[in-house]
Parts: C-alpha cells; sequence; structure tokens
C-alpha cells in the first residue's frame, strides 16, 4: 500500500511539473506573439513607398531570435503563434487573405531557415562566437537567405500588386531583411542572456565611460541625422559622423555595445528621415530609403566583425592568463622547475631555484648541466634525451644531482621535443621535480618490507621447530650411531676396515644432510635485500617439502608434487620464493586440520602460461570467504591465533618481483592459491 501511494504521488509530481511547464511555455508563446504582432505593426510604419515592404522589418529579426533561443521541438508551436498574430495584425489592415497567407509562409520560411543555418553551422552562445563563426552568421543571415528569399517574396508581392517593379522589389525585399537582422538580432540575443545570466555589474569607471558613450551617441546622432532640414545646407559627410564612436564602442564594448549604439544610430536615423531631416532626403523616396538601409548595412558589417575579432582577442587573452596563473599555481605547488634547451644554439634556460645549484644569472649550456648529474645516471639520462630527440616522443629520466656543497638530490626530468626545422629539432622543454624525500621514503619503505619479511620467516620457522628439530635429530642420531658402531669394529683384531669404510660414508653423508637443513635454516632467517636472479623452481619445491617433510607427516598430510621437471628458470629471489611457498603450504595444512587424517591431501603444481611460471597450491579444507580478496588485507585473518600479515605479505614480496599471487576455490571444495612469476628469459632478453 505504502509502495502504491509512494508511486501515485511521484506521478502527481510529474505531472504537476509537466504542467507547470505547459503553462511556462504557454506563456512565453503568448508573449512571443504579441511582440511579433507590436514588431509587424511598428514595421508597417517604415514601408517603402508604394510597396508592402518596410524599410525596417522588425518581425523578421524579432521571430529568428525566438528560434535562436528556444528548443528545436518547440520552433513549430513558436511559427505558429507568430503566423497567426501577423494574420490577425493584416485582417485588421485589410489585406485580402490569400496574399496574407503568402506573406505568412514567406516570413515563417525565412526566419526558419536563417535560424535553422545559424543553429547547424554556430555552436557557440551569439555573445561568445568567434570571427570565423561571425563571417558564417554574416554569410548566412544577412546574405545568402535574405538574396534567396526575396525572388520568391518579390514575385508574389508584384503579383499582387502591391509593389512597381520585381528587381525593385526584391533589392528592397533583401537589403530590408539583411539590415533587419545585422542591427537587430544581436542586440536581442546578447540582450537576452544578459538578462537570463544577470549580468549587470560594472565598475564605476566603465559605467562612467558606458554613460558618455551613450550621451555622445545620442549628441552626435541628433546632429547628424535629425537636426538639419533636408536641402543644401545638409552635408552628406554627416552620415560619417557616428563612426568614431560606432568604433570606440566596438573596441570598448565589444560585440553588445557595438550592436546596441549601432541600433541607437539605425533608429535615429529612420526617425530623422521619416520627418524630413537628415542627409538621406537629396534623391527619390525609394533611393532615400535604399541609401539609408545601405548605410546602416556598410557601417554595421565591418563593425560587427570589429568587435567580435576584438572580443575574440580579449577572451583569448584572459583564458591565457588564467591558464598562466593555473600553470604558475601547479608548478608552485608542485615544486616544479620549469626548463628549456635551445638545441641549435645550446643554451639551457632554467628555473633553477637551488635544485641544480647554479647561480641566478650564469650561462648554461647543456654540458654544464651535464656536469652537474652523478656519474652513475649519466650515461641513462643520455641515452633517454638522445632517443627523444631522435623520435620526437616524450623525455623521462631520473638521476642524482652532486651540488657543489658535496650533497645529493635526486631530480626527475619529463620533457617533450619541439618540432624540426630541416630535419633538427630546435628546442625541447619540460619540468624538473626534486624527488629526494620520494626516494628516501621509498627506501625506508622498502627496508620496512625486508624486515617484516624477515619477522615472517622468523615466526613461520618458529612454528615449525619441532618439525625441524626433528628434521635435524635423525642425521645427527645417524652420525652417532655410524660412530658407535665404526669404535666396535675398530676394537677388533684385526679391524675389519672395508665395514669402517662404509661406516664413515654414511657418516659423511648423514654430516651433509645436517649441513644442508642447518644452512637453509640460516639462509631463511639471515637479513638482507632481495636480490633477482634465475630461480629453478621445481629445485625451491623439492628443498621446501624436505624442510616441512615431519610437519607434514605430523599434520597427517600427504602430498602430491605434480611438479614439472624440466622447468625453465623464474625471475625471483629464492629466499622470498620459499618464503611465500612455505606460507602457502602451512596455511593450507592449517585449512584441513578439521579433515579426517585420510581426507588432507595437498597438491602442488607448476606450469606455463602467457610467458609466466605458475605455481599451485591446492588443498581440499574448508574454503574460501564470499570475499576472496579479503585475506589479502593486512590483518584480515580466519585463523583463531593468526595477526592476518601472512598473505599480506606474500602478496607484496610476489609483487616486488614482477608477478602475482591470486587465490580460487577449488573445483569441487578446498581452495588453490596461484603464484606466477616471470620467466627469467623474459626479464633478462
Amino acid at each position: 500500500m505504502s509502495a502504491d501511494v509512494g508511486e501515485m504521488q511521484s506521478v502527481g509530481v510529474r505531472a504537476d511539473e509537466r504542467l507547470g511547464l505547459s503553462l511556462r511555455t504557454g506563456l512565453w508563446i503568448l508573449a512571443s506573439a504579441i511582440c511579433y504582432y507590436l514588431a509587424t505593426r511598428t514595421a508597417w510604419l517604415l514601408c517603402f513607398p508604394d510597396s508592402k515592404v518596410s524599410l525596417f522589418f522588425f518581425p523578421h529579426a524579432v521571430l529568428v531570435s525566438i528560434l535562436l533561443l528556444v528548443p528545436t521541438r518547440q520552433w513549430w508551436l513558436y511559427v505558429l503563434a507568430a503566423a497567426g498574430s501577423h494574420f490577425i495584425a493584416t485582417q485588421q489592415q485589410d489585406w485580402p487573405p490569400l496574399y496574407a497567407l503568402q506573406c505568412e509562409a514567406f516570413d515563417v520560411a525565412k526566419a526558419v531557415l536563417t535560424a535553422a543555418g545559424i543553429r547547424m553551422f554556430i555552436k557557440s552562445p551569439f555573445h561568445l562566437i568567434s570571427l570565423g563563426e561571425a563571417v558564417v552568421f554574416m554569410l548566412i543571415a544577412v546574405i545568402l537567405t535574405p538574396v534567396v528569399t526575396s525572388f520568391w517574396g518579390a514575385a508574389f508581392t508584384v503579383a499582387n500588386h502591391y509593389g512597381t517593379q520585381y528587381w525593385v522589389e526584391w533589392r528592397n525585399l533583401a537589403v530590408s531583411n539583411a539590415v533587419t537582422t545585422i542591427v537587430l538580432v544581436p542586440v536581442i540575443l546578447i540582450g537576452v542572456n544578459q538578462l537570463l545570466t544577470r549580468r549587470f555589474k560594472a565598475a564605476a569607471l566603465r559605467m562612467l565611460e558606458g554613460s558618455f558613450l551613450g550621451a555622445a551617441i545620442l549628441l552626435v546622432g541628433w546632429l547628424a541625422f535629425d537636426r538639419l532640414p533636408a536641402g543644401p545646407e545638409t552635408s552628406p559627410a554627416l552620415i560619417y559622423a557616428p563612426v568614431v564612436l560606432l568604433v570606440w564602442a566596438a573596441l570598448r564594448f565589444g560585440l553588445g555595445g557595438m550592436s546596441h549604439s549601432i541600433l541607437v544610430i539605425t533608429i535615429m536615423a529612420i526617425w530623422g528621415t521619416m520627418h524630413g531631416r537628415g542627409p538621406f532626403l537629396t534623391q527619390s523616396p525609394a533611393e532615400n530609403a535604399l541609401a539609408l538601409q545601405l548605410f546602416i548595412l556598410v557601417a554595421a558589417s565591418p563593425l560587427l566583425l570589429l568587435a567580435v575579432a576584438i572580443e575574440e582577442e580579449r577572451r583569448s587573452k584572459e583564458a591565457l592568463r588564467i591558464s598562466e596563473e593555473r600553470m604558475a599555481l601547479a608548478v608552485e605547488s608542485a615544486q616544479l622547475i620549469l626548463w628549456e634547451w635551445d638545441v641549435p644554439d645550446d643554451r639551457v634556460w632554467i628555473d633553477d631555484k637551488g635544485l641544480f645549484g647554479f647561480p641566478p644569472g650564469a650561462p648554461i649550456d647543456h654540458s654544464t648541466l651535464a656536469g652537474r648529474v652523478h656519474p652513475d645516471d649519466r650515461a641513462a639520462r643520455e641515452v633517454a634525451y638522445r632517443h627523444a630527440l631522435a623520435t620526437g616522443g616524450p623525455y623521462e629520466s631520473e638521476f642524482r644531482v652532486l651540488l657543489p656543497d658535496g650533497s645529493v638530490r635526486w631530480v626527475a626530468a619529463r620533457g617533450h621535443p619541439g618540432p624540426t626545422v630541416n630535419g633538427e629539432r630546435q628546442r625541447m622543454i619540460g619540468v624538473a621535480m626534486d624527488i629526494t624525500r620520494q626516494k628516501q621514503a621509498s627506501a625506508e619503505t622498502l627496508q620496512q618490507r625486508e624486515e617484516l619479511a624477515h619477522l615472517s620467516r622468523v615466526s613461520m620457522l618458529n612454528a615449525l621447530s619441532g618439525s625441524l628439530a626433528h628434521e635435524l635429530s635423525q642425521p645427527l642420531c645417524s652420525i652417532l650411531s655410524n660412530a658407535q658402531a665404526a669404535e666396535r669394529f675398530m676394537s677388533r683384531e684385526p679391524p675389519d676396515l672395508t665395514e669402517i669404510q662404509a661406516i664413515l660414508a654414511d657418516i659423511v653423508s648423514a654430516d651433509l644432510r645436517a649441513g644442508d637443513i642447518i644452512e637453509h635454516l640460516r639462509t631463511m632467517l639471515r637479513r638482507g635485500e632481495a636480490e633477482l636472479q634465475p630461480v629453478n623452481v621445481t629445485e625451491v619445491l623439492e628443498e621446501l617439502l624436505r624442510l616441512t617433510h615431519s610437519d607434514l607427516i605430523g599434520r597427517g598430510v600427504s602430498v602430491s608434487n605434480l611438479a614439472i621437471v624440466d622447468l625453465p628458470q623464474a625471475m625471483t629471489d629464492r629466499v622470498q620464493l620459499q618464503q611465500v611457498l612455505l606460507n602457502l603450504i602451512v596455511n593450507a595444512c592449517d585449512a584441513m586440520e578439521t579433515n579426517p587424517p585420510q581426507d588432507r591431501h595437498l597438491t602442488l603444481t607448476t606450469h606455463i602460461e602467457q610467458n609466466e611460471i605458475r605455481i599451485g597450491v591446492l588443498d581440499c579444507g574448508v574454503g574460501l570467504p564470499g570475499d576472496v580478496e579479503k585475506l589479502f588485507q593486512p590483518f584480515h585473518t580466519t585463523k583463531k591465533h593468526g595477526l592476518g600479515m601472512g598473505l599480506s605479505i606474500c602478496r607484496s614480496l610476489v609483487s616486488a618481483h614482477g608477478g602475482r599471487l591470486w587465490a580460487e576455490r577449488g573445483a569441487e571444495r578446498g581452495a588453490a592459491f596461484y603464484v606466477a612469476l616471470p620467466l627469467a628469459t623474459k626479464m633478462t632478453a
């Protein structure tokens, strides 16, 4: 019941969200229709003489902007709303319905084509467009779409007797739509973006400059287009008066400032012309209107490109500044040293910071830098950078640096060569880092791991002390018995030298066996660093079985040694491998303690797979837990008196040898632990 209630509530929330979205979308569509209607009524006030073509067709820019601002899937709703509002306006003016419908189709087609082209080829928000995208915008919205669609528009305009000549109507339509698009679309898109993001904050000086610029544009626009009546006293040169201010707006306030400024000039020029003032009334009405449009178009086009280019450069500089700040912060935080090597001139620039011990301002070449490298590391470093220069690949090297005071530091250097000129590398740039502490920490960690492994071996041998004592007592008892028998044979007259010789041979054999056991124990107990070398795995297994022979008998464990005799050697440390395998054998015996004596069977296997020697230790004990990997976590144990460190240490030892240690569940029961080690031939090749 509660689940049903929750589902019903969820459905209700989704329904409320859809209802809220529908209401919000409906309000936006209604607002768009009202704007389109008002824009239409305004455009009709600016028609060419004896024509239905508007001097500045606001509805086109409004609908294009709306389509660029809303999702594509909702375009049909906004298009229907705009067409409907325009049709209502035409019927209020008693337009023929057929002609009005043709106008709706024409206006919708050119707006949809313009918006679709912009959406397809311009991916950036309009206030962030690049210079290339601005050129595309002008080609699509200002040239191609107005020019192409005007063929259709001029045809039905003349056919319905609302125009005089076809090519005049085509020219008027193309120029009107182009001017409207280049002037009004940027203003609407940038203004809406500022409203939605609430980006109105500006510094006081910036606001003062903007206010002064706005006042200057209004003043100059009034002087140029609205002060003097048309006639001989009105100089055509007045049309150039606002150009300086428009360039100022583009340079200082970018695309937004330029677009708003050109809109103000356009409105003032149209207002003055309609009221018989300004420099655009020296010819016929149609020619005056065309001159006004061409002035706006010719002024706005290069200024738009200029504003976009300046904004793009400003954004690039800002991005570069931010990138440099981030780089500086990263370099400082990571304590990196930047360096650059001019290969042809053999000059090295390095932000030393005391890493190499060079005095500030001292000239450095490559040989000088290489002289600070430890002699034992110079060859490897030279091979690394020569390979990078030859192949163009990355340069990576770790080496020691000998400072003038005799101290030694570890340095990690990374770099990349530049492109070639005439077959030669011109430079290499990179970073260097002081890794002395990391090397010290790594050495300390290695030492602690060696100590832990040694303690683990000691603990393991302590657990096997009874078995080891038994193994050692056998040859010692044999030596004692043979020595006593030799004494008896020596007391005879004459002594039996043949028998005595055989007894002495037995003593020597038993002594060698005892010596092997003692030497093996000394090896296991000896401290020292791991030494990777070729190791015969079969011999290691046989030695371990001899060492644990008595313990296995005491536990009632039978062993099947299925190891391959003629295995290739593995690259590992012999003592640590014995420690790992001994730990696995002891764990296997512990896992079978609860089994009946006749059901305690241990199997050892070896085989080669994927260039590895794999050693398996299989038992028929209690099996593995649900999460097998937990067995290898430190301090995780399934034994009552265990510390949970054995398998963790074993895995770290095997990993240090370039191998792997993992566990699997047995086919029927029990567990199987596998050690994979690289072949000696692979490691030494």
